[in-house]
């Protein structure tokens, strides 16, 4: 810990020492920090109001100073294993800028502050709930919001800051999360469930099997993690004959449910449903191949929300004897 401490400090000195002598500039560093959010000069260009070619130019001398490159630019553009490392440095002293250009950071929130979270579980019960409910008593002058997103509108959401935070098991590459600079923490567990209408003879069962619901309609919501479930459902489900028969709905969760009644077909979800109640719905543990799903908090580094800070510093406090260190 002692040695990673001390390279960390050298490489920051390192960096302050060719910003003070004018061999780098802060313009470059910011531009360099915005290529690796976007993975896209234009589209960096654009978010700092630069030209594409100015930010190409300075990055290219960046480059040449350091000594090595940041970015590979074939086939898009892919942050290098080196550029991960300096980011991180230059990350950290963006940051420790922006801190010191707003001290009202220090004071107590105002009724301006929000924290938009983006969700893919059900927030009515289980870890989700209580670090929701215990942020709230903490912070009563920040608006909560939450709402539900498709996984690739999770991630640009994210990106650009329009999602402060967000809870999915559905976690990116690593080579994803290394491009856009986002941070990933493991928190809690829960089991895959079957949702099934209570007048389906196989929700008299205790637990269902793959085996039971092979025969079943499936229903899928494309909002939230459906689509993710599904997937990580179907190799156990062709084991026990045809593909499934899968139909995919613009719906809110309530809706689905109650089609799932309706239709006596079935849907996929987690645990943390168990707190709903919805009329003539059952859910059951699968049985034989149960899937345990792992629940994360996925943020940007560069979002420097004091409402994100100081939910994460809760989330740290209550963290499942399951979870650990976040990457």
């Amino acid at each position: 810990m002692g040695s990673h401490q001390n390279d960390a400090q050298n490489d920051r000195n390192m960096l302050f020492r060719l910003i003070v002598s004018g061999q780098i500039s802060l313009t470059s560093l910011v531009e360099a920090l915005a290529v690796a959010e976007h993975r896209n000069f234009r589209k960096a260009g654009e978010t700092l109001q630069i030209s594409q070619s100015s930010i190409s130019n300075r990055i290219g001398t960046l480059e040449d100073i350091i000594g090595f490159r940041l970015f590979e630019r074939r086939n898009g553009v892919h942050v290098t294993y080196e550029g991960q490392q300096f980011l991180s440095v230059i990350n950290e002293a963006v940051s420790l800028i922006d801190q010191a250009l707003r001290p009202t950071r220090l004071l107590p929130v105002t009724t301006e502050s929000r924290l938009m979270v983006g969700v893919q579980s059900s927030s009515a019960g289980g870890f989700l709930r209580n670090i929701l409910d215990r942020f709230v008593r903490h912070s009563p002058y920040v608006r909560l919001m939450s709402g539900e997103f498709a996984p690739d509108l999770l991630i640009s959401g994210l990106r650009r800051r329009e999602i402060d935070i967000a809870f999915t098991p559905d976690v990116p590459p690593r080579r994803t999360l290394a491009h856009d600079i986002l941070c990933v923490m493991p928190l809690w567990t829960e089991t895959m469930m079957a949702a099934l209408s209570e007048h389906d003879p196989v929700a008299m069962q205790e637990a269902v099997t793959w085996n039971d619901l092979a025969d079943h309609t499936f229903l899928v919501r494309r909002e939230g993690m459906g689509s993710w479930l599904m997937a990580q459902a179907l190799p156990y489900l062709e084991q026990h004959g045809a593909p499934p028969r899968i139909e995919h709905m613009v719906v809110g969760r309530d809706t689905l449910l109650a089609d799932v009644v309706r239709r006596r077909a079935v849907a996929l979800t987690s645990a943390a449903t168990t707190s709903l109640s919805v009329p003539g719905v059952r859910l059951r543990p699968l049985a034989g191949d149960p899937i345990t799903l792992t629940f994360h908090a996925l943020w940007s580094r560069q979002n420097h929300n004091p409402a994100l800070q100081t939910l994460l510093k809760l989330v740290r406090t209550v963290n499942p004897p399951n979870a650990s260190d976040a990457t």
